[in-house]
């Protein structure tokens, strides 16, 4: 909670100093909330809440409870500290700003998704649809922000859009670097308990789990490895199962490029 408070603040401050006095959007609801925010004169992080209230149910349905209570807190955060960040730029250069504000705020929404919630708006949607459709979470992110960033262009111009791109392109990719890149990760685990944890894994995600004897070579004792694969957004969950069942467990994580043959997406 700390650390998607402190990432929410990073948001906001990004935004706040590098990217709102240049009239620079991140397209998605930050964008929507920002071009009211120039019509009314409503603070951009009221506006930022009000319309993620609907978004909320899509995730409740989609990503889970936990999702969204962490999710709301984000946003409660988020919207928090932009109305109380005073809104000045740092830099009077637009293109540097538009690269650091670009790279802080996707810094921080990685984080955010990382942990298990997210900054709301179009998260939400690239989230559900990354999970049904395996894609990357930073590109869905880029295409579904420059459909609200096309119409930046009309109100504010077509050479405050392209640093506007530049900035969505950089917090994409810092997104996708922060966070897993990999849709698929492979899970090693060796484990005393495995009778318990294989119960536990198969009822968490209804996939299978292969159990291979080993013996540890130090101790000469019995072991059973667990291996499955899983997709990175159960991965908190999963590592929260297996801490709870067997604190002392060895497990081992890696990116997995692809796998053939059956594997339930969700």
């Amino acid at each position: 909670m700390v650390v998607i408070g402190l990432c929410s603040m990073l948001f906001g401050f990004a935004f706040n100093t590098f990217l709102i006095p240049h009239k620079l959007t991140s397209g998605g609801v930050t964008g929507i909330a920002f071009f009211i925010h120039h019509f009314t004169n409503m603070n951009t992080g009221t506006v930022i809440l009000l319309i993620n209230i609907p978004l909320f149910l899509l995730g409740l349905k989609y990503l889970g409870k936990k999702f969204i209570l962490l999710t709301g807190y984000s946003v409660f955060v988020l919207s928090f500290s932009m109305k109380f960040i005073p809104v000045h730029a740092i830099s009077p250069d637009i293109l540097l700003s538009s690269i650091i504000g670009g790279a802080l705020y996707g810094i921080a929404v990685g984080l955010i998704i990382r942990i298990g919630g997210s900054t709301g708006g179009t998260d939400i949607i690239s989230l559900t649809l990354a999970k049904k459709k395996n894609v990357q979470v930073g590109f869905l992110n880029t295409c579904l922000n420059l459909l609200v960033v096309a119409g930046s262009g009309l109100i504010f111009g077509w050479n405050i859009t392209l640093y506007t791109i530049i900035a969505i392109y950089v917090a994409g990719r810092a997104v996708d670097m922060v966070y897993t890149t990999h849709h698929k990760l492979t899970l090693t685990i060796v484990t005393d308990q495995y009778e318990e944890l294989t119960e536990a894994l198969i009822h968490l995600h209804l996939r299978g789990v292969t159990v291979t004897d080993a013996e540890g070579a130090y101790t000469h004792r019995p072991k059973k490895v667990l291996t499955t694969v899983i997709t990175k957004f159960e991965l908190n969950e999963t590592k929260h199962t297996i801490r709870k069942i067997d604190p002392k467990a060895f497990v081992n994580i890696t990116q997995t490029l692809e796998v053939m043959g059956r594997f339930r997406k969700d």
